[in-house]
């Protein structure tokens, strides 16, 4: 079996089945790949309606995972897959019908020291949009045309197509960081690809702007508080990887020190840039995240752990 695709969800039964539906509706015949929806908690029935699959679609498995945290269930997911290859796709995602033919001609035509493969990620709504939303605020992408990874380059955890045995290799995801139910985290992809880059002098992440998924933005996201929360969580999770690659008292103080540098001038840039801009919202979309997230940084190296949580459901709540 060349992909195991690995959903993990938690409480969105509709927009998992949804999920779902989209990978078993792929171009690329059965056989060759298998679905794995992994529980993480769910008190929605989830369980029934994965499992009322089960006799339809033989190529689909189910697996809980009791205990709370999105990085825990997808190395649960990689662990329980039986494909060479393990594609991660969010319960609010939807892949498009040639994802994984599109993926199996990349990893024919570049074997050598590839470990991942990954793509763009689009937005779909359910509700309408802010007349100064732009599409563009919820797109991941890597650009236009097919290319490597250049050194410290990650794919969103949506559309990532790992080699298993590196998922071996490297442990899989960090459970200190990322989502754990209601409670937003970030980071667990991005760690996982930061030792694979320290670990491997050529190691090949793949992007192609053909291998393609869309995902569920829904109402608070195009908000100006969720700016906030994110940016806040990405920061507690940068502050944490900084200090264990600089440990001790002395470590932490030079990392305090290169945050307030870089922040005395975020801040002021940041400000003069708001007269650019017809209204506050796309300023702030635009330009405001990563100085929050050094605001963030700061206060976790300064000892201050900000617990950041979300709404979460079918609607977003």
């Amino acid at each position: 079996m060349l992909f195991s695709v690995v959903i993990c969800s938690y409480n969105r039964r509709e927009h998992l089945l949804a999920a779902v539906e989209s990978v078993l509706g792929q171009t690329l015949v059965a056989d060759r790949y298998e679905v794995i929806v992994v529980d993480n908690c769910s008190t929605d029935g989830t369980a029934e309606a994965v499992r009322a699959l089960l006799e339809q679609h033989p190529n689909v498995r189910y697996v809980y995972e009791g205990r709370l945290g999105l990085a825990t269930a997808r190395n649960t997911g990689w662990q329980a897959a039986q494909g060479t290859y393990v594609a991660f796709l969010d319960d609010d995602a939807r892949a498009e019908t040639n994802w994984l033919e599109t993926a199996q001609e990349l990893i024919g035509r570049n074997p050598v020291n590839l470990r991942c493969v990954g793509g763009p990620i689009h937005p779909f709504y359910t509700s309408p949009k802010p007349d100064w939303w732009l599409d563009s605020y919820e797109i991941r992408t890597r650009g236009d045309v097919q290319r490597h990874l250049r050194q410290g380059e990650s794919f969103s955890g949506s559309n990532m197509i790992w080699l298993k045995d590196v998922l071996s290799t490297y442990g899989g995801f960090d459970t200190s960081a990322g989502m754990k139910g209601a409670q937003l985290g970030m980071g667990e992809e991005t760690a996982l690809f930061r030792r694979v880059w320290e670990g491997e002098e050529s190691p090949v992440f793949l992007y192609s702007p053909d291998l393609r998924v869309y995902h569920w933005v829904p109402p608070e996201k195009m908000t100006m508080g969720y700016i906030v929360k994110r940016a806040a969580a990405n920061g507690q999770f940068e502050a944490e990887f900084a200090l264990s690659q600089n440990p001790g008292l002395a470590g932490r103080l030079r990392i305090v020190g290169a945050t307030l540098r870089t922040l005395a001038v975020e801040i002021p840039t940041v400000l003069l840039k708001r007269r650019r801009y017809r209204t506050t919202q796309n300023w702030y979309f635009e330009h405001c995240f990563v100085p929050i997230q050094d605001v963030s940084k700061l206060l976790r190296l300064l000892g201050i752990r900000i617990s950041v949580t979300q709404r979460h459901g079918q609607d977003g709540s």
